[in-house]
């Protein structure tokens, strides 16, 4: 069976448009690899560390005659992304605890929910060492526990709010300083935790 002429123009037309569309998929690629690297090249950040320490938390529980506060443990790894050499954005993962100790009715309840938090605090920086923050956590139940009794409709995400301050006292240490407060509940007939808390940072910058 012969090939007509029209038939042999398609085809290589077809095959001459393969060519190129391979050529602009493979120069998109190039270039979005070199912006990715470009991009990746200027980011600037600060204060990479892994920071530990303590935070006293309450809670408030339905018909609570009194409410008080218990300690708990904040571990895990934190960075500032530097918009500007004076706004950033500290985030990081973060395990926290959360407990709380509250009487109902001559019985002294103790709980705690455990969370994985991924902070996006904006902060404001006195110098390359330190600087003042406020900001929301994304807060990712981990566990939960209570004695007497269970905790019933825990949220699964919570969005704490935090004020706080860091700095270094030394090349590769520093102190993070923070007030929480999360208005809403944690679990059902439980809300309004609040904490303050310390850590330790061991930086690497």
């Amino acid at each position: 069976m012969k090939t007509s002429r029209t038939q042999v123009y398609i085809a290589g037309l077809l095959q001459l448009f393969s060519k190129s569309t391979v050529k602009v998929s493979v120069a998109i690629a190039i270039a979005t690899l070199a912006l990715a690297q470009t991009s990746l090249a200027s980011m600037s950040y600060s204060m990479p560390a892994v920071e530990g320490g303590f935070r006293w938390s309450s809670a408030e529980l339905d018909q609570a005659t009194s409410n008080k506060m218990d300690i708990g443990f904040q571990l895990g790894g934190s960075v500032v992304l530097n918009f500007t050499p004076e706004f950033g954005l500290k985030t990081g993962l973060l395990y926290v605890e959360r407990p709380f100790k509250s009487e109902v009715a001559g019985i002294e309840f103790k709980g705690k929910v455990s969370y994985f938090d991924v902070p996006a605090f904006f902060m404001f920086k006195l110098e390359d060492y330190a600087g003042i923050y406020a900001g929301p956590s994304f807060s990712f139940k981990l566990a939960d526990e209570m004695t007497p009794g269970t905790m019933t409709d825990i949220k699964g995400m919570v969005m704490p709010i935090t004020l706080g301050a860091q700095f270094k006292f030394a090349s590769n240490l520093g102190v993070n300083i923070f007030f929480e407060t999360l208005p809403s509940e944690m679990a059902k007939g439980i809300k309004n935790s609040r904490a303050v808390g310390a850590t330790l940072l061991v930086t690497f910058d």
